[in-house]
């Protein structure tokens, strides 16, 4: 009814079904008899719940009945609760609204990429694992303890890590080849082969020297060799030796002359995309997707989060800082990047190395990423004692057990992984 009651005895009452209050009582060996209920209202009339007491008593001890001026001050009372309630809960939903909106946008940024769908909710989950380790460690991290207020906000940041790609051009985040742009060019190269291939042709089938001939047919031999290896290249790799960067240049300078027109291969910025010595990226294209960290920053710097949160653009935008200070995009040094930083960046790294999904390169065992990351420890990186509790707390496979391909789970030798950067540390 909404409306506030008062009962002077529970047990001789038709207002309300009192089984709950006979098995209160049996179970706390009580006995209710006077009671007073008044309903708690918002601002908009809505119930929040009711502030029920429960037999008044006078001077004596005595069992009484509440009376007119008890239920007109409880009412009272009860309204400075209802706004209490309401304020708290008002704050709880806005900090649920804003963590469920960034988390909507993460996953908005993750979904627009056809190849790094889900790769925020992962760095996240695993950001969270690492953060719950060390509030259980008592070795390295006993004095290191985050309260729940500094848990949420390093949950924060994981998730809005990457915010900043929401600027960077789809067909770079996706650049799963060199010659791709908004489509792959691979196509287009080949399809040049096959129309120089068909000139060639039609100028055998024309000559009556048998010399030229023979020499043509050679030269057809050669396109076929050049257009397997030019596949090949167009994939990216780990690291382009030097005879495959003499062998694009000689692609690059061929040309094949027939009715006084020249044709090419490949042109001038194909041949710049083939040469690119590691990955995908070209110079430029690799400057603007490390752009998105400081988009990141800029971002989350003009949101005013709650104070408690006033760190989330900061452990945000520094999953790519390193401990040597030749990280970017601020070039921080150890002393400037706090936990929660390095706890980013170790998730990034880790689900970065593993994911199956990247076209640019193939997927990484759990022995092979973590030989990586033990080398990024050696070279002071990321920090040593979070990649030993990382290891130690077995985050690496709970993780790989629920997000990776079975073939990735490989038996891991820990004190292996750990003898590249614990020997170098004893030179």
């Amino acid at each position: 009814t909404k409306k506030a009651c008062c009962i002077d005895d529970v047990y001789h009452q038709n207002i309300f079904d009192n089984s709950g209050t006979q098995k209160y009582d049996t179970e706390n060996n009580y006995n209710s008899k006077s009671m007073a209920a008044i309903p708690m209202m918002d601002h908009e009339k809505e119930l929040l719940g009711v502030i029920q007491l429960i037999n008044a008593m006078d001077e004596n001890g005595e069992i009484i009945p509440f009376s007119d001026e008890h239920l007109s001050s409880l009412t009272s009372l009860t309204s400075l609760a209802a706004v209490a309630l309401t304020n708290r809960n008002l704050i709880d939903n806005l900090e649920k609204l804003l963590l469920e909106f960034l988390q909507s946008i993460a996953t908005a940024i993750d979904r627009e990429s056809k190849y790094t769908s889900g790769h925020i909710k992962r760095v996240a989950k695993l950001s969270d694992m690492l953060a719950n380790a060390v509030q259980n460690d008592n070795a390295h991290y006993s004095k290191t303890k985050f309260s729940e207020n500094e848990l949420q906000e390093l949950s924060i940041a994981s998730w809005m890590h990457d915010i900043g790609k929401i600027t960077t051009p789809t067909h770079i985040r996706d650049k799963s080849t060199k010659l791709e742009i908004v489509f792959d060019r691979i196509e287009l190269v080949l399809t040049r082969f096959d129309f120089i291939e068909a000139l060639i042709k039609k100028d055998i089938f024309y000559l009556k020297n048998d010399v030229s001939k023979k020499e043509l047919n050679q030269l057809l031999k050669l396109l076929k060799k050049y257009r397997k290896f030019i596949i090949k290249m167009n994939s990216g790799g780990e690291f382009l030796e030097n005879d495959a960067i003499d062998k694009i240049e000689e692609i690059a300078e061929f040309h094949y002359l027939s009715d006084e027109k020249e044709y090419y291969l490949i042109n001038d910025n194909e041949k710049n995309n083939l040469l690119i010595k590691k990955g995908t990226f070209l110079p430029e294209e690799y400057e603007k997707m490390r752009e998105h960290v400081i988009v990141t920053h800029e971002m989350l710097s003009q949101l005013t989060f709650p104070k408690k949160f006033k760190n989330v653009p900061k452990f945000a935008a520094s999953h790519h800082e390193l401990l040597n200070g030749k990280g970017y995009p601020f070039g921080l040094t150890a002393d400037e990047l706090p936990i929660q930083s390095r706890i980013i960046t170790i998730a990034d790294l880790f689900e970065a190395l593993t994911s199956s999904d990247r076209p640019y390169k193939k997927m990484k065992t759990l022995t092979e990423t973590l030989k990586i990351m033990a080398f990024q420890v050696r070279d002071n990186c990321i920090d040593e004692h979070l990649f030993n509790l990382f290891l130690d707390s077995k985050i690496y496979l709970q993780y790989a057990k629920t997000s990776l391909d079975s073939e990735q789970i490989d038996d891991v030798n820990i004190p292996k992984i750990k003898e590249i950067y614990h020997e170098n540390n004893k030179k």
